[in-house]
């Protein structure tokens, strides 16, 4: 069977996602910190409206994934390649940078260099994707990943299912949240794939019908009815539009004024939001896929390296943020968290992009890159480049998706 055609605007999402990855974090503190302050606002809106990047590289996994293996023979080898390559590029880094900020945030809490006390502490902390805050997105990507095989063959072999996957995603995601709500209250819900399962399925479902879909997001000049396709585009829009800045809204009022709201109202909103943001930021990649100025080469080029980036920057922010501004004045604090920012892409994009570059054994750090030359297999395809989760290009190409 021939292999699909890589789909290179994959990497200008990714690039988007990482950056929506790096707007919550960077101003993460400034959202509880500078309650009060002129800007508030501003951090607010930046803080929620980029709470994209997870969905995003969990949506991009699965569409690669469904993209590459929908079609494809499948057999005993086939899962035997997919999971070596998955333990190989994707396990082995998080298990590394587990390690590495378990024992960072020991040394900065002063605890004793105990290994007896600090490998019972990080056993737990390694199964269950807690090691640092952000690596629980490798461990719902692994979840993912053992259950691949079984929603691939199912949605084979009831093509019925394929089709209204997207709608099955959701109701079995809002099944877990109203049945959480209700009565099982599991300790740290987004730690599980059932909270993600509707970004799961849209991939699943993009992938599986592509060639078809990409069509209706392109461009209107072979539809029947130009202005129908137009009014689609448009209600797709508006409404990533009006329920991000509706979630803005709600947490705003919630931080600044603490008013209360029902959980399930706040998940509704962000739920929409993110779902219409995996389509629009794939729209906005097929329309950009020819242009060449230094931004759009900038997200491609962050889109490639954004598996490393993920795992790296909040080490970049963790020294950034032992030095504050000594002036509490609002236009200087702004100023340092953006400098948050910027330090956080700029320094973990040159680092990895450096470091992979270094040779073979960089595979082990961030998964498969441009730069490092491990050998490659007969299937390179999807995931097997690493994010966090890998979110690689489809059919073997080396990018990484926090890569999902």
């Amino acid at each position: 069977m021939e292999k699909r055609a890589k789909l290179h605007e994959l990497d200008m999402v990714r690039g988007m996602a990482i950056m929506g990855v790096m707007m919550v974090h960077a101003t993460s503190f400034a959202t509880v910190q500078m309650r009060g302050d002129r800007f508030f606002g501003l951090y607010n809106f930046l803080n929620i409206f980029s709470k994209v990047g997870t969905t995003t590289f969990i949506f991009l996994s699965s569409f690669v994934l469904f993209y590459n293996y929908f079609r494809r023979p499948l057999d005993k080898e086939v899962f035997v390649r997919f999971y070596r390559n998955r333990l190989m590029y994707i396990l082995v880094p998080y298990v590394l940078f587990s390690v590495l900020f378990f024992i960072l945030t020991w040394a900065d809490r002063g605890l004793e260099w105990k290994a007896a006390a600090m490998l019972q502490n990080f056993w737990p902390k390694l199964l269950t994707g807690k090691a640092y805050t952000h690596l629980y997105f490798i461990f719902i990507n692994i979840q993912f990943y053992l259950l691949f095989p079984v929603i691939l063959l199912l949605l084979r072999r009831y093509r019925w299912a394929a089709a209204w996957s997207v709608w099955i995603g959701i109701a079995l995601q809002w099944l877990f949240y109203t049945a959480n709500d209700a009565w099982w209250d599991v300790t740290n819900r987004n730690s599980w794939s059932l909270s993600f399962l509707s970004y799961y399925f849209l991939g699943a479902w993009l992938g599986i019908y592509f060639d078809r879909i990409q069509i209706w997001l392109q461009d209107t000049r072979d539809a029947a009815r130009p202005w129908l396709r137009q009014l689609g585009w448009a209600a797709l829009w508006m409404a990533w539009l009006a329920a991000g800045i509706t979630h803005v809204v709600l947490r705003y009022r919630e931080r600044l004024y603490e008013m209360a709201y029902h959980p399930l109202l706040f998940d509704a909103f962000w739920n929409v939001h993110t779902l219409a943001t995996a389509l629009v930021m794939v729209q906005t990649a097929l329309w950009l896929r020819d242009v060449s100025t230094w931004w759009g080469k900038g997200l491609r080029w962050l889109g490639v390296y954004s598996f490393g980036i993920y795992l790296v920057h909040p080490l970049v922010l963790f020294v950034y943020r032992k030095f504050p501004p000594a002036s509490e004045q609002s236009w200087i604090q702004l100023g340092w968290y953006a400098g948050g920012l910027v330090s956080a892409v700029g320094i973990s994009a040159l680092l990895v992009y450096g470091m992979s570059h270094m040779g073979r054994w960089t595979w082990a750090l961030f998964g498969r890159l441009p730069g490092n030359t491990r050998p490659r297999g007969r299937d390179n395809a999807p995931g097997s480049g690493a994010p966090v989760p890998e979110t690689p290009v489809p059919d073997g190409s080396s990018t990484s998706t926090l890569q999902g």
